[in-house]
């Protein structure tokens, strides 16, 4: 679990309702944010980054109750699956055919990439939706310390929330948009915890099937 100096929260808060930009902080790796609901913000986001708008961001939500909001807004199977893992270091493709992402979807709506990290009390106070990517430039590496976050990025945040050094390792990639019909869940990118992820769906009855046909464990 990672945490961070409520004072600090507090301010990346202000700066990301007022459109900007920051460095955060998950249980995995450091990212590059901002609010969902500011378009100035994500546009900021994508230009510091030098990702091309066509591709799409993670959604991060560090509030509890924000997290449920999202979650019961799911069909119940999603929903379910979704709780099953998270918070954790794990993002959640579910779809979203309502548009409530689309800020994130790239060229790609009606789904959206859901993370909720397990954060310490003092992160949970972060309680705006932002739109995430790692905080590195395309293909470079996934920082674990701020130290590591490319000067030419840092210099274009606005806010840095600093958590010290993080596991290092970006998050499993788990697509739950099929599992309503066909009763599993797919790993497109293996992180942290792939066994527990296994575990934490087979408790509801859902498998895991994982790209390029590596056998299932057990």
């Amino acid at each position: 679990m990672v945490d961070a100096p409520v004072t600090a929260v507090e301010r990346a808060s202000a700066v990301f309702a007022g459109g900007g930009v920051g460095l955060v902080p998950t249980d995995t790796v450091y990212g590059l944010a901002a609010a969902l609901e500011s378009p100035a913000g994500i546009a900021t986001l994508y230009e510091v980054k030098g990702r091309p708008r066509s591709q799409p961001c993670q959604v991060v939500i560090y509030c509890p109750r924000l997290l449920d909001e999202v979650l019961g807004a799911l069909g119940e199977v999603a929903a379910e699956a979704s709780r099953a893992l998270l918070p954790g270091p794990v993002t959640c493709i579910v779809d979203d055919s309502a548009g409530r992402f689309v800020a994130a979807a790239g060229d790609s709506p009606g789904s959206v990439g859901i993370r909720a990290p397990r954060v310490g009390p003092g992160l949970e106070g972060l309680s705006v939706p932002l739109v995430a990517t790692s905080a590195n430039h395309p293909g470079g590496l996934d920082p674990a310390e701020l130290s590591e976050v490319p000067d030419a990025l840092r210099e274009r945040v606005d806010v840095e929330i600093d958590a010290g050094r993080l596991p290092g390792t970006a998050s499993s990639v788990v697509d739950l948009r099929r599992v309503r019909a066909t009763g599993q869940a797919q790993l497109l990118r293996e992180g942290p915890d792939r066994d527990a992820i296994q575990d934490a769906l087979a408790d509801q009855g859902i498998g895991l099937d994982e790209i390029g046909g590596r056998p299932r464990r057990g």
